[in-house]
């Protein structure tokens, strides 16, 4: 779940507008946690392999990604396997769960802020 995080953070960090773990979108909610040899995302239990996508500047990305000292670097030196694959067009689904927000509440459309 750890590595999973440093990944997303990066992605995140170098301006990722979507992400999504093994099709899980992720959120300002979603939670990445240790379950044995699982991890869970969004409360749905995420298997190896792991699939992070994310959508924004492809160079930039993977900048972000392969920064020496970065999280690419960090993984490698563990003996895990790391490809970065740049697609021209790239689906992430909506996030299904529930929103369950204690300070926010959402505007309906056209009325005040």
């Amino acid at each position: 779940d750890d590595d999973v995080q440093k990944v997303v953070n990066a992605l995140f960090a170098a301006g990722a507008e979507a992400i999504s773990v093994n099709g899980q979108r992720l959120i300002t909610t979603s939670e990445i946690i240790c379950a044995g040899n699982v991890i869970i995302v969004n409360g749905a239990r995420i298997a190896p392999p792991i699939k992070i996508m994310a959508i924004g500047d492809p160079e930039t990305l993977q900048t972000g990604l392969k920064m020496r000292g970065g999280v690419v670097d960090s993984l490698v030196l563990w003996g895990i396997e790391v490809k970065i694959k740049v697609e021209e067009k790239l689906a992430i689904p909506s996030y299904s769960g529930s929103l369950s927000l204690k300070h926010a509440t959402p505007v309906k459309k056209g009325g005040p802020m």
